[in-house]
C-alpha cells in the first residue's frame, strides 16, 4: 500500500514538473493582458448578441483568468454591466479554453491534435450555445439573473480590485509604468492562488487513477464493444458526466483527460470532458452565489449540451480528416518521468520568471491594498 501511495505521488508531481513551464508561462501571459485590458472595455463591445460580439467575447475571454472558477467572476462582471448573455457565455468559454496554458496542457499530455480540437472545436461550442439560447431564452429570468449578478458585485466591492484600476488608459503606457509590471506581480500572485487547489487536485487525483485504477473500471464505465457511432455518442455523454465527479476546473482536468485517454476513452469523450469545466459542482455553486440556482441550472445545462455536441462534431471532423492519434500504454508513466531535457530548462526559466513576478507583487501589493481600503471608506 504504501509503495502504491509513493507511486501516485511520484506521478503525479512528474506531471505537474512537465506541466509547470506552461502553466508559468501562460499565467504571466494572462496577467499581463488582465493589466493591458479593461473590463469596461470588454463590456462596452458585449452588450448585443451577434456573430461580432460573440467573436468577440471569445478573443477577448483569455484577458480574464484561465482559472474557470476565477472566470466566473469576471463573467458575472461583465454581465451585471450589460453584456449579452450569449457574449458572457462566449467570454466564459473563451477564458477557459481558449487560453494559453490550457491549449498547452493539452498539447503536452494529449497531442497537438487535441490542442488543435479545442480552437477548433470552440466554433461549434459556441455555435451550439448560441442556438440552446436563441431557441430557449428566458426574458424574465435573464433580467432577474442581470439585476442579482448586480447585487453580487456590491457585496464583493473592494475585495479585489480591477488589475488595470488606476493605471493609464493606453496600453502603451502601461507597458512603460513601473507600477503596471507590479500589478502584473499581483496578479500573477493572485492566479496561483486561485488555481493551486484545482491543480493540486487534478493531478494527485491524474496519478491516482494512473497507478491504483485498474483497466476494468474503465472498461465497466465506458463501454468498447458497440458500433462506433454509438460509441461516440455514448462517450461524448459521459464526458461531462464524469467532469461533475472529478469536482475540478479546467486547469486539473488535463492530466486526468491524459489518463482517460490512455484508457480507451474515444476522442469525443475526452473532447467533451475538457469542454465541461463550467460544469463542475463549484462551478454551478459560484453561479447560484451570483444568480439564484435557477439560472445557474440554466447555464450549467447549456455547457453540457455545448460540450456533448461540440465533442461529437470533433470526433466526426478528426476522423473523416484523419487526425485521431492513436492512444499508447504507458504514455502517462512516460511523461511523468524526470528528465534532464528541454522541460527542465524550460522549468528553470519559469522559476525565473515567477521569482521576478512574486517580487514585483510584493512590491506592489501593499500600495495597492491602500489605494483599494481608501477607495472603499470614500464610497
Amino acid at each position: 500500500m504504501i509503495d502504491q501511495i509513493g507511486q501516485t505521488l511520484y506521478v503525479s508531481a512528474g506531471l505537474f514538473w512537465k506541466a509547470f513551464w506552461a502553466l508559468a508561462f501562460g499565467y504571466a501571459f494572462s496577467s499581463l493582458i488582465q493589466v493591458l485590458v479593461p473590463r469596461e472595455v470588454i463590456a462596452k463591445y458585449l452588450g448585443h448578441t451577434g456573430l461580432r460580439q460573440t467573436v468577440l467575447a471569445m478573443l477577448l475571454g483569455p484577458a480574464s483568468s484561465a482559472c474557470s472558477f476565477a472566470a466566473l467572476s469576471a463573467g458575472r462582471a461583465l454581465f451585471a454591466k450589460g453584456a449579452a448573455l450569449v457574449p458572457m457565455m462566449a467570454f466564459l468559454f473563451g477564458s477557459t479554453n481558449l487560453a494559453p496554458p490550457v491549449a498547452a496542457l493539452a498539447w503536452i499530455f494529449l497531442g497537438w491534435q487535441f490542442a488543435l480540437a479545442l480552437v477548433v472545436g470552440s466554433v461549434a461550442h459556441v455555435a451550439i450555445m448560441a442556438v440552446i439560447v436563441g431557441l430557449t431564452y428566458p426574458n424574465k429570468m435573464v433580467e432577474r439573473a442581470r439585476e442579482d449578478a448586480a447585487k453580487a458585485g456590491e457585496k464583493r466591492a473592494g475585495i479585489r480590485g480591477e488589475p488595470s484600476e488606476g493605471l493609464p488608459r493606453s496600453w502603451r503606457d502601461k507597458l512603460w509604468s513601473g507600477e503596471a509590471w507590479c500589478r502584473v506581480g499581483v496578479t500573477y500572485r493572485g492566479e496561483w492562488g486561485m488555481i493551486w487547489k484545482d491543480l493540486f487536485f487534478g493531478f494527485l487525483i491524474a496519478g491516482a487513477v494512473a497507478t491504483l485504477v485498474p483497466d476494468a473500471v474503465f472498461q465497466a464505465i465506458f463501454p468498447r464493444e458497440l458500433p462506433m457511432l454509438l460509441l461516440v455518442l455514448i462517450h461524448a455523454l459521459l464526458g461531462p458526466a464524469l467532469a461533475i465527479l472529478t469536482i475540478i476546473g479546467s486547469m486539473g482536468n488535463g492530466p486526468l483527460a491524459a489518463v482517460l485517454w490512455e484508457n480507451g476513452v474515444l476522442f469525443s469523450g475526452i473532447i467533451a470532458f475538457l469542454y465541461a469545466d463550467f460544469v463542475v459542482i463549484p462551478s454551478l455553486h459560484i453561479n447560484a452565489t451570483y444568480y439564484g440556482w435557477r439560472f445557474a441550472a440554466y447555464l450549467g445545462a447549456i455547457f453540457t449540451g455545448s460540450a456533448i455536441g461540440a465533442g461529437i462534431i470533433m470526433h466526426a471532423l478528426f476522423w473523416a480528416l484523419g487526425m485521431i492519434p492513436e492512444s499508447k500504454a504507458g504514455r502517462v508513466q512516460e511523461l511523468a518521468q524526470f528528465r534532464i531535457d528541454y522541460v527542465f530548462f524550460l522549468n528553470l526559466a519559469a522559476i525565473a520568471i515567477t521569482g521576478v513576478l512574486i517580487w514585483l507583487g510584493w512590491q506592489g501589493a501593499g500600495p495597492r491594498k491602500g489605494r483599494t481600503a481608501t477607495a472603499n471608506r470614500s464610497d
